[in-house]
């Protein structure tokens, strides 16, 4: 089967929606490096839909900026047919979790002094 990775539509869920993450379908495991940095390099945003260049959302809405996704780590972020971008939001949970334990390092570390 060639089954495209895109769907144009909406999905909604009942029950849970679930990926697999279990570590013994996983190799070459490794800490996000530099996390807190990464996550300064991005920014969350309130913003209006451009409703003439898409139909699909509309009002306002919260998210990120692709292009600025893409600089920091381009593997969580796909160009769609369109030409738009995409970014894989459930992969940024990761890099968020890293860059709060390298704060609380830095606070535990000012603490101790």
């Amino acid at each position: 089967d060639n089954v495209p990775n895109y769907f144009g539509g909406s999905i909604e869920a009942a029950g849970n929606v679930t990926a697999y993450s279990d570590i013994k379908l996983k190799t070459n495991i490794e800490v996000i490096p530099d996390a807190l940095d990464k996550v300064s390099k991005i920014s969350g945003n309130t913003f209006d839909w451009n409703e003439e260049k898409q139909n699909t959302y509309n009002g306002k809405d919260y998210g990120v900026i692709a292009q600025e996704i893409k600089d920091v780590m381009p593997e969580l972020v796909d160009t769609r047919d369109n030409g738009y971008l995409a970014v894989k939001y459930d992969k940024i949970v990761p890099l968020l979790i890293e860059s709060i334990k390298e704060l609380k390092k830095e606070i535990e570390e000012l603490k101790s002094k």
